[in-house]
C-alpha cells in the first residue's frame, strides 16, 4: 500500500513532479498532513485487512519527511500490536534532503527501506526542466 501522509506537500517544489497536479483535489490552503486518527484508523485497517503474513506499507509524497521523525515513530508504535501475528515493513521514497543523522539511526533501527530520488547536478537538471516552480535548479537544494 503507497500511502502520501503529506499528500502533495514538498520542499523542492519541481516543476515536472507528477504529483503536482494532485494539489487541485484538496481544498486552497489546506493542511495536507494525516491527522493521528487517520493514521492509525489507517495502518489499523490495512493491516487487519490483509489476509497474507506480511504487510508492506510505502510512505511517498509530496515530501514525507516533512512530517518530521516523530510522525513516523508514531507509525512504528501503531504498527507494532500487529508484529506479532504478522511481518511488517516499511519503505520511505525521500528526495533524501531533510535526511540527518537522527534519520538514518531511526530508519535503520526499524529496518526501512529507503528510496532517494536524484536529479543530478547543474546543467543537466535545467537542460531537462528538472527547476523548481520558482526557477531556480532543484539541485541546488540537494548540492550539500
Amino acid at each position: 500500500m503507497v500511502a502520501k501522509p503529506i499528500g502533495p506537500a514538498c520542499n523542492l517544489d519541481c516543476e515536472y513532479c507528477f504529483y503536482l497536479e494532485k494539489q487541485a483535489l484538496f481544498p486552497a490552503g489546506g493542511q495536507y498532513r494525516m491527522t493521528d486518527r487517520a493514521l492509525s484508523a489507517f495502518i489499523t485497517g490495512y493491516i487487519t485487512s490483509q489476509p497474507a503474513p506480511a504487510v508492506e506499507f510505502v510512505w511517498q509524497g509530496g515530501e514525507p519527511t516533512l512530517l518530521g521523525i516523530d510522525f513516523f515513530k508514531r507509525v512504528v508504535e501503531l504498527q507494532k500490536p500487529f508484529a506479532k501475528a504478522k511481518t511488517i515493513t516499511n519503505s520511505l521514497q525521500t528526495n533524501g534532503t531533510l535526511i540527518s543523522d537522527e534519520w538514518c539511526r531511526f530508519l535503520k533501527r526499524h529496518h526501512f527501506m529507503v528510496g532517494i530520488s536524484l536529479d543530478g547536478r547543474g546543467q543537466s537538471t535545467t537542460a531537462t526542466g528538472r527547476t523548481a516552480r520558482a526557477g531556480a535548479p532543484s539541485s541546488r537544494r540537494c548540492a550539500g
